[in-house]
């Protein structure tokens, strides 16, 4: 061998305390070198000087060519030894030897793959004992590098239980700074040259951290997994003020994690702007000068404000409040409505606006002038306008206040909302557009609710906002396979369990309130997520409770029997079908007890429209370990409210997928295996909510419905026949005061009439009786024009009976119609708006399953009562007429016309009366206990005369002799100018021939 050249890399002085060692120029340490030796003095730079305390001297080398390119490490390593303070102190032996020994194992491991740069042990924490680091290495690496690197970590450590690992530099983002404008969608692309099936976002706002999902309705995040690389797309589809952040797209497969992150700024609009007023009426003598102002969040946004009026446009600067940012504009006195709008604009050119209207009052202009309600000043605002102001202090949202036409303030209509319950529904909005872990958002959110403050409800809205909260943290907790543990699953109850409080029953019953179905879904989904070991689990409040049992893989399982002794329900899952579901894993069964929930879901249904419920709502639910549910057959006992043997039992269960108020009650699957007394035992195929409704014992009425619509049909029709052969032979058989009487009193008969008919046949739909307010309408306006019908029938007897019984008093037209008008239409609106306004706040205005009033509360005596007095009224007024027209008077003589024309009416009051009567009689006695035969001789008797009342009427206008000889061009043969004897000459119609008046 022949030596060609000597080079020197490593010079050694020696000293007591051993080498001190240097690398010559051109030439550096090992990494692991400078951290297996101490420095040769406190001053020396890093890894120059080292002191080696034996002869075996290591060897600079000659510098590798290292990229700019940069992978950055944090991990964790556990160790299997037991935590000392001494670990706490980086001056004790302890941890410098450990500390030593983890940096050497990780340079070890790393320097195969690629060049560190630098690594450094954090610390020590307890948890056995956890080593954590830090480490630079020069790139690029892979992701299968880095996990092999990671393995050898732990084998070079024989105690080494687990390690953790995350990396930036390995994964990428496509851009590292994104500027989106307000509502745009965000696109991020993040990649990692592995394939890696393992993908999860964040973004962290104000150095709060949120997870990202792709269920949210604002989010969507694909994957695309290919031989050498992974690539995920994130896209936010509405970028606003809660999207702005740092973005981090994280790759995960075992212990380890790669990191890639992105700056997203976007350029906002308002959240919200502030006007102040909400709105503003004016006086024409009110010239002082005014003030608008329009505020928005301090949100780091430069906006250009802008006022704009009668095509005027303004620039306006902030003000100086530091709370909000405000903008004020001192318009002069308008003197005409005026629109102030008020603009920001960003610098992508993008603006919000909202407008403040004010009103100007001309002295003529009726107003609702100032008053104090509901803790706010209403000012003058113009009739028919509406007005709103914001909610007392703790709460969000607006109140409004009608003001009607003639000046009127109606009741204030409650909006708001408080501000804990609104936070509450603003996070579960959040988490629903798919930001937030539900793990951490859900339990913080009920935690919220279950405030003292937030728990208390005092509007609809309030009701509203509470469902919404319920069915969403339900349904996102339900999808991400979520489980809570007791704590949080009886606060989620104690939510519905409050709200479905009797106390709140008339707020359910307001038209704009959410169906209550809603809350039992919500309830049905959370209780599956209780996190239960093997065993029971029970949770008893006042109104909700819930029992249930977990069943482990391999275990003998008994028969599932649950008993709700207070209420009398319980339910029974055989053993044999609970070992077929262990087949497929553990297994967890939950049943829950709704006390109060089922007086507030209706009753009517398709095939059950004449029952109600009769028992509570039991919901019972499987849950495997998989998160799947199951269904099995399932045997019930219901404790019954009503146990009457005229009454039939059917087992039913809630349909959420049937059409109406969030569903409706179905016998699919369910039979009622028998009755003993107030008990009632179902047997169903499936699961899910249960309960018992109750219907009479009868068959359906043969051909009833046919008769009910054809009746209808023909009434209609013979009522639209009446009011055109009215109107055709008006002006021939109007010749008297009396026959202008009977013939205008007929009209509006017929009109009351066709009209309810109009709604009693729009009612007869199962697709009307399921939304609120057009059943409510139409409730109203039958009790109106069925009042209607009877009180103008009223007013023709009084005529006849005045006419017959003082002859020589003879009404006035004006009069006799300005009574009329007044007795038939205003006194039944009156009844008719009176009973609406007692009765509907206290939930008991309209029937369950019918457009009708409530028979149960004492709505329907509105009707009754008046109906049944005009009718008596009537019936006497029929024997006192028969009296008089039998026994003539000798003036009567004088009048044969009016004779003739009063025998009409006494032929229609005597044809209508008993069929009206007798009609509403039967009516009557239908919501009376009748045996079932009674009851279909009734049922057929209400139909066939209700349906067939038009055409009684049609009958009373053609068989009229006068009404016959205009429609057959007959003349009469008897001497008409006689018939205006006692007419003097302004009393005589002016279109009258000249021929038939008679000549004084």
């Amino acid at each position: 061998m022949t030596l060609a050249q000597i080079t020197i890399t490593t010079e050694c002085n020696v000293t007591d305390t051993g080498k001190m060692c240097a690398c010559k120029t051109g030439y550096i340490w090992n990494i692991a070198v400078c951290y297996t030796y101490r420095p040769c003095s406190n001053s020396s730079s890093f890894c120059s000087c080292l002191i080696i305390p034996d002869d075996n001297i290591p060897y600079c080398e000659i510098p590798r060519n290292i990229s700019d390119y940069r992978v950055y490490m944090k991990g964790s390593i556990t160790l299997n030894e037991t935590f000392t303070t001494d670990l706490l102190d980086p001056t004790s032996v302890k941890y410098q030897e450990m500390e030593i020994n983890i940096t050497l194992s990780l340079l070890n491991a790393y320097t195969k793959i690629c060049n560190p740069l630098n690594v450094s042990v954090l610390g020590f924490s307890p948890g056995s004992v956890v080593a954590n680091y830090r480490m630079v290495v020069s790139g690029p690496l892979s992701a299968s590098q880095l996990s092999s690197s990671n393995t050898m970590v732990k084998q070079s450590n024989p105690g080494v239980i687990s390690s953790q690992l995350k990396t930036a530099g390995v994964s990428y983002m496509d851009s590292s700074y994104l500027e989106v404008k307000y509502w745009d969608p965000i696109q991020l692309t993040c990649q990692i040259n592995e394939s890696i099936s393992n993908v999860n976002w964040f973004v962290t706002i104000n150095n709060i951290t949120n997870m990202i999902y792709s269920g949210g309705k604002n989010v969507n995040i694909t994957m695309q997994d290919q031989l050498d690389k992974t690539i995920s797309v994130l896209i936010i589809n509405k970028a606003d003020v809660m999207w702005e952040g740092i973005y981090t797209c994280q790759f995960f497969n075992d212990s380890l994690l790669h990191e890639a992150k992105a700056l997203v700024n976007i350029i906002l609009l308002p959240t919200e702007i502030i006007i102040n007023p909400i709105q503003k009426t004016l006086t024409q003598l009110v010239t002082s000068q005014f003030v608008l102002e329009c505020c928005v969040a301090f949100d780091g946004e430069e906006y250009n404000v802008s006022w704009t009026y009668d095509n005027i446009t303004l620039s306006v600067q902030p003000g100086r409040r530091t709370d909000l940012k405000c903008y004020s504009l001192v318009p002069p006195s308008p003197t005409n409505d005026t629109n102030y709008t008020c603009t920001f604009t960003n610098k992508a050119g993008q603006h919000k606006e909202s407008t403040i209207p004010v009103t100007v009052m001309k002295a003529q202009d009726k107003f609702c002038s100032i008053d104090m309600n509901y803790g706010v000043t209403w000012n003058i605002t113009k009739a028919g306008m509406s007005a709103t102001a914001t909610c007392p202090s703790g709460k969000s949202g607006y109140l409004t206040r009608d003001c009607t036409a003639d000046g009127v303030w109606l009741l204030v209509q409650d909006n708001c909302i408080n501000q804990i319950l609104q936070m509450a529904l603003n996070n579960a909005q959040t988490l629903d557009d798919g930001l937030g872990s539900a793990n951490v958002k859900v339990p913080e959110i009920i935690q919220q609710m279950t405030n003292s403050s937030g728990a208390v409800i005092n509007n609809t809205a309030e009701v509203s906002a509470v469902v919404n909260i319920l069915g969403t943290i339900s349904r996102i907790a339900s999808v991400l396979n979520n489980t809570f543990d007791s704590d949080v699953v009886t606060g989620f109850l104690s939510m519905a369990n409050n709200i479905t409080n009797p106390s709140y029953t008339s707020l359910w019953r307001d038209p704009n309130s959410p169906p209550a179905s809603k809350v039992l879904q919500s309830v049905e989904q959370f209780s599956q997520l209780l996190r239960a070991d093997n065993g029971s689990f029970e949770i008893d409040l006042e109104n909700i409770q819930l029992k249930g049992d977990a069943y482990e893989t391999g275990q003998v399982p008994q028969d599932y029997t649950k008993t709700f002794g207070k209420v009398g329900v319980t339910m029974l899952i055989d053993d044999q079908a609970i070992s077929s579901l262990l087949q497929k894993g553990n297994v967890k069964i939950t049943s829950v007890v709704f006390n109060t929930i089922g007086s507030l879901l209706p009753s009517t249904t398709e095939k059950f429209n004449d029952s109600q419920l009769n028992s509570l709502v039991q919901s019972t639910s499987i849950r495997l370990s998989d998160s799947t549910s199951a269904s099995c057959d399932i045997l019930m006992t219901f404790k019954t409210n009503t146990s009457d043997s005229r009454y039939s039992q059917h087992c039913v269960f809630w349909n959420f997928s049937l059409p109406g108020s969030g569903g409706a009650w179905s016998d699919v699957g369910c039979t009622v295996v028998r009755v003993e007394d107030n008990v009632t035992y179902c047997s169903c195929r499936h699961l899910t909510s249960f309960a018992i409704l109750m219907s009479i014992k009868a068959e359906p009425l043969a051909l009833i419905e046919e008769i009910t619509y054809v009746g209808l049909g023909v009434s209609i029709l013979s009522l639209c026949i009446c009011v055109f052969v009215e109107w055709y032979v008006w002006k021939a058989v109007v010749r008297t005061n009396i026959s202008y009487f009977r013939h205008i009193s007929l009209v509006n008969i017929a009109m009351s009439l066709l009209c309810a008919d109009i709604c009693f046949l729009s009612s007869a739909f199962p697709s009307v009786i399921t939304k609120k307010l057009i059943c409510l309408s139409i409730t109203f306006l039958n009790h109106f024009f069925y009042l209607a019908l009877f009180f103008w029938t009223f007013a023709q007897s009084v005529m006849l009976l005045h006419q017959l019984l003082f002859v020589f008093h003879h009404l006035r037209k004006k009069v006799y119609v300005t009574l009329s008008f007044l007795i038939g239409y205003f006194i039944p609106a009156i009844i008719a708006a009176g009973t609406f306004l007692y009765f509907y706040p206290r939930g008991r205005y309209s029937h369950d399953q019918l457009c009708w009033l409530n028979p149960g509360s004492g709505a329907i005596y509105a009707f009754a009562i008046p109906a049944g007095s005009i009718i008596v009224f009537n019936f006497l007024t029929l024997l006192v007429v028969i009296s008089k027209l039998s026994r003539p008077s000798v003036s009567d003589k004088n009048h044969p016309e009016d004779r003739d024309t009063a025998k009409s009416i006494l032929k229609a009051i005597l044809v209508l009366t008993p069929v009206f009567g007798l009609t509403w009689s039967f009516g009557f006695a239908l919501l009376t206990d009748l045996d079932n035969l009674t009851k279909q001789i009734f049922s057929y008797g209400f139909a066939t005369m209700n349906a067939f009342q038009g055409f009684f009427i049609l009958l009373t206008c053609i068989t009229e002799r006068k009404v016959r000889e205009v429609l057959f061009n007959k003349r009469s043969s008897s001497p008409t100018s006689t018939s205006t004897t006692t007419m003097s000459t302004s009393e005589a119609p002016s279109k009258m021939p000249a021929s038939i008046k008679k000549k004084k």
